[in-house]
């Protein structure tokens, strides 16, 4: 499992943030819909909203956590 001081190596490492329409480019097995949808809700989803953040009108996501959400190793998604 991932520990906090990694997560915390990757949000501060701006290089991993992309916006979040070249997420869907970049990742063709994710449709610009799916995603949208997915990190509409993100609140609903325990982690996700770590790998998300919105600046302005533009959302942008860190990939490398989005990939630990995905296989279910942010330690949000085993607490409680």
């Amino acid at each position: 499992m991932t520990t906090y001081d990694q997560i915390n190596d990757q949000i501060k490492n701006l290089q991993n943030w992309q916006p979040f329409d070249r997420v869907a480019d970049s990742y063709p097995q994710f449709t610009k819909s799916q995603l949208k949808r997915l990190f509409w809700q993100r609140e609903q989803h325990k982690g996700l909203s770590t790998c998300y953040r919105q600046v302005g009108k533009r959302g942008y996501v860190c990939v490398p956590l989005f990939g630990l959400w995905l296989a279910g190793q942010l330690p949000e998604q085993h607490n409680g």
